[in-house]
């Protein structure tokens, strides 16, 4: 698994260095490199990844996020809330923490508050040199129908994104 692993991040290094880096959100060609961390890599993860690709500006901070039980689709209430400020998130993709190492990030951000449920092999995500749990609430699961509840978490996350971001270009 482990030369797997090394494997994979040499291929996606090399592809981020032949395509000329443009499609690359996170890697080496940044100073610091964030992942936001959820359940499924869904809702919550994908809002907070999209706030720090949009509010970055010019500060080398690559994004990446992931989902520890493993990737599904990209919720329609997180691409509808996050179009309405601008930001089109629908063709992202829902990818599985395995799917990276931890070792590539300096920040890890678990938007559930699930770093409980990073044990074992998975201990090391916590061990990076900034980890917090967000605790940001489920949308999904709350929702009354009216996407308020995606709504009020897309602003907390642009919220947390901005006090992360004054961190991590220092």
């Amino acid at each position: 698994r482990r030369v797997r692993d090394e494997a994979k991040a040499k291929v996606l290094e090399l592809l981020a260095t032949e395509s000329g880096s443009h499609s690359a959100t996170w890697g080496p060609k940044y100073k610091r490199n964030v992942m936001f961390l959820c359940n499924h890599n869904s809702c919550r993860s994908q809002m907070a990844d999209a706030w720090l690709r949009h509010l970055r500006g010019d500060a080398s901070v690559g994004v990446a996020s992931a989902g520890i039980v493993g990737g599904t689709a990209v919720k329609e209430g997180a691409i509808i809330v996050m179009k309405e400020v601008g930001i089109d998130i629908s063709a992202y993709t829902s990818d599985a923490m395995a799917d990276f190492r931890p070792e590539d990030f300096d920040a890890v951000i678990s938007c559930c508050g699930c770093g409980g449920k990073l044990d074992g092999d998975k201990e090391s995500w916590k061990k990076r040199a900034v980890f917090s749990d967000w605790n940001l609430d489920d949308p999904p699961a709350i929702d009354p129908g009216d996407l308020s509840a995606y709504r009020r978490v897309r602003d907390e996350a642009k919220a947390k994104v901005l006090e992360l971001l004054a961190t991590v270009r220092q």
